[in-house]
């Protein structure tokens, strides 16, 4: 009964160990949002480089899995190679490590002073912070240290569980690793894979690893190694999983993941197995009776030899993947999203910025239809109906999915300023997709006039054309403020907004006038005023996405308000 208490209350503890490291990793990940898309924006041809960014951004977030199934994601949306990905793949196998030497301070004491009372405290302030104070950097930063302390709290509760080298369970764990079987160097690497795969997570592997080093539950640090490079291999099941829904280039990074970790770990199996007395003997000379620290430092030796041997064999391993997953044959019409994927999901920030790519896209493309839609009523050509019908499927297509999108990014956010954000983008898909029905429009006017065989004054087209002239000078500014978050053609767009309304309402008094003089049959009236209301709410939509990095609805009157009392606050 007594080990059974003992394994109940170790278990407890491997349960606030993993989620006090999954919520540090998490808040990591919030907070480290921006620099982690600036070391993605850095990824180039150099695989030193990239190399270098696996380490940094994986070393931000502090977990290998993370990092990547961002590349994978990042992969599948064609924004880095699966050149660029590998890289980045070996380097993030290195700073994932960092982790390992954390955990090892557990237990490091002199005297009556314990280093891990010390972290486990953090846990105590960073709850006080949520229940005190509403400071936003404050709160941001205190799930990390509820997290961190978490980790101590969890180790130590281990640790007393298992009782120390003398105890009852100590004893008797320590039994199945004496066992022969368990010497096995290749049965220790399956049962590290084996775990790591089930908690999907080669760092809380090695702090569980760790725990039993420091009890004594493992004696043989060998062991121990073996286990470790196990996990480095289990913890690939992530980006596995991931990878299913993926398209071929996502595929071949989780692949290439695989292949690479498989490879460490079998060479450095060999390696152990030939010269485990040796390296053995140096690691006890190097931390005598820290094991922990032998473990750590092992997991860093190890993951930075063979990454950076396997770096120059990038090509011909990146060679491999592309010729086990073959892209797909062309032909295929169904949509596909260029930039946002579920998998980004896991760092908001980097969905988030994702999201505004397809944003972005989605405004080009309407932009283009409706310089087409113009162009075509102008002409009287039809020409580019076909492309104009396809374009607006295809915007319709991205306002549906980038809705769904913004839903899912708020329901992960832990970000007031995101939320809000959302709200907003939620409003400018709207605008952006309504313009796109207006491009529709034109077109519509344009199909009547031919089946009719009528046709515009040249007065009526240079009116048109005025107009139109206007709102697309308009649109350029609208998306300029809208991409770059600055406010300095708020009144421009204004005065121009302004100008359209004016000359719609003297282009509708002239048709009258022609239509009372006999010009115009009176079937065009229907015709030309669905075009001029177009023209007026095309300029609407485009002040809303202007004035959107201001006002959640895209108020003008909301937007012009919020900049006079930023004027203020600075003036103050």
């Amino acid at each position: 009964m007594e080990i059974l208490m003992d394994v109940l209350f170790m278990l407890g503890g491997v349960a606030v160990f993993m989620y006090g490291m999954k919520l540090m990793s998490s808040s990591l990940e919030q907070n480290a949002g921006s620099g982690i898309r600036n070391l993605f924006k850095k990824m180039d041809k150099n695989r030193g480089i990239n190399y270098g960014i696996g380490i940094g951004a994986t070393a931000l977030v502090q977990s290998s899995s993370a990092t990547s199934i961002m590349t994978i994601g990042l992969a599948h949306a064609n924004i880095v190679t699966v050149q660029q990905g590998a890289g980045f793949i070996l380097g993030s196998k290195v700073g994932t490590t960092l982790t390992a030497f954390i955990f090892a301070l557990s237990g490091l004491s002199t005297g009556a002073f314990n280093i891990s009372y010390v972290f486990a405290s953090l846990a105590f302030i960073g709850v006080m912070i949520i229940f005190s104070t509403e400071n936003a950097m404050l709160n941001k930063f205190a799930p990390f240290l509820i997290g961190f302390g978490m980790l101590f709290i969890g180790m130590e509760v281990m640790e007393v569980a298992l009782g120390g080298a003398d105890s009852t369970l100590s004893i008797e764990l320590s039994k199945v690793f004496k066992y022969d079987i368990m010497q096995n160097p290749f049965l220790l690497v399956l049962l590290g894979i084996l775990f790591a795969g089930i908690i999907q997570s080669s760092t809380a592997a090695t702090g569980v690893f760790i725990a039993f080093l420091a009890t004594g539950v493992i004696q043989n640090i060998d062991q121990s190694f073996f286990l470790v490079m196990g996990a480095n291999v289990g913890t690939c099941s992530d980006g596995i999983m991931a990878s299913l829904t993926t398209n071929a280039k996502g595929k071949r990074i989780a692949l290439f993941h695989l292949i690479t970790s498989t490879i460490g770990a079998l060479a450095f199996t060999i390696i152990l197995l030939l010269f485990r007395e040796p390296i053995v003997g140096l690691f006890e000379n190097l931390f005598p009776g820290r094991p922990q620290f032998s473990l750590a430092t092992y997991n860093f030796i190890y993951n930075t030899i063979y990454t950076l041997v396997l770096l120059f064999f990038l090509d011909p391993l990146v060679d491999l993947v592309n010729k086990m997953f073959k892209d797909k044959g062309e032909g295929e019409d169904q949509q596909e999203l260029a930039y946002i994927d579920d998998r980004f999901l896991k760092t908001p920030s980097m969905a988030i910025e994702q999201a505004l790519k397809e944003t972005y896209d989605m405004a080009t493309l309407a932009k283009e239809n409706m310089d087409r839609s113009f162009k075509a009523l102008i002409n009287e050509d039809l020409s580019e109906k076909k492309q104009i019908n396809d374009v607006e499927e295809r915007i319709n297509f991205l306002a549906i999915s980038l809705s769904r999108y913004y839903i899912k990014i708020s329901g992960v956010t832990q970000s007031s300023s995101n939320e809000e954000l959302m709200g907003s983008l939620h409003n400018v898909t709207n605008d952006i997709e309504r313009l796109g029905d207006y491009a529709i429009i034109l077109l519509n006017g344009t199909s009547d006039m031919k089946e009719n065989d009528w046709e515009f004054l040249d007065q009526t087209k240079e009116e048109l054309s005025e107009i139109y002239e206007l709102i697309s000078h308009m649109f350029d500014l609208g998306f300029d403020a809208f991409r770059t978050r600055e406010t300095e053609h708020f009144s421009e767009i204004a005065e121009l907004q302004k100008k359209v309304e004016k000359l719609i309402s003297f282009a509708r008094n002239e048709h009258v006038v022609r239509l009372n003089s006999g010009e115009y049959p009176v079937g065009v009236s229907k015709i030309l005023y669905a075009i001029l209301f177009s023209f007026e709410r095309m300029s609407g939509h485009i002040v809303n996405l202007a004035f959107s990095i201001r006002s959640t609805t895209g108020s003008k009157t909301e937007a012009l308000e919020a900049i006079e009392k930023e004027k203020k606050t600075v003036k103050n």
